[in-house]
């Protein structure tokens, strides 16, 4: 991993358990991002989206009991890349979603910060991306 891969970026993060958010929003700071906004619901972050401009969001399946699909189709119609972050099975993304970038907690930190770099630069493929994706589907 280079020194600072998401370096003058921003990320959005949605994630319900506050010591996760906590360590997301720690890594990407490590990682070179100005800014990074952590929500918990699913209205926070759309909020968050009319206010911010993100360069990539790392998405829970899951937000205090509500899916977060209202907001991966927000940011898919902003042309903002995301992932999803999650303990669910890859099955519970709706088929429009199925092919973003899928990691199982728990994630691989490096992993996950190369993923990022991949979606923010398309010339820089995110390899781990399939790693990951492979090992959730046994490949």
């Amino acid at each position: 991993m280079q020194n600072k891969p998401l370096a003058d970026r921003s990320i959005l993060i949605v994630e319900d358990d506050i010591i996760l958010s906590t360590d997301l929003a720690f890594a990407m700071t490590e990682a070179g991002c100005k800014a990074v906004v952590p929500t918990t619901a699913n209205a926070a972050a759309l909020a968050a989206m009319v206010r911010y401009v993100f360069d990539a969001a790392i998405l829970d399946v899951n937000v205090q009991n509500e899916w977060v699909f209202p907001v991966a189709h927000a940011l898919e119609a902003a042309g903002i890349p995301f992932l999803f972050l999650t303990a669910y099975a890859h099955d519970s993304i709706p088929a429009e979603h199925r092919g973003r970038p899928f990691i199982r907690k728990p994630h691989h930190r490096d992993a996950l910060i190369e993923i990022l770099a991949g979606l923010i630069e398309p010339a820089l493929p995110p390899a781990a991306a399939n790693d990951e994706l492979s090992r959730e589907r046994g490949g």
